[in-house]
């Protein structure tokens, strides 16, 4: 079995542990960010968004950063 034969039947969470080694409670606490900031930014009107210089598009780009 070579490395591309069990990355895909590895979990997804096995192949994000390996690949960053970043602990469990950290990989959720990161997602918790991040789902935050997409509910935050997305209840924001768009008036508001425009303001602060972020369209509708920005959101998911903005918010995948607290994920890194």
């Amino acid at each position: 079995m070579n490395v591309n034969d069990e990355a895909a039947m590895a979990p997804f969470s096995t192949i994000i542990l390996r690949k960053t080694n970043m602990n469990p409670i950290r990989i959720a606490k990161s997602w918790i960010s991040y789902r935050r900031t997409l509910s935050e930014l997305g209840n924001l009107s768009n008036q508001t968004l425009a303001d602060i210089g972020v369209s509708r598009y920005d959101i998911r780009n903005i918010a995948s950063r607290s994920f890194r």
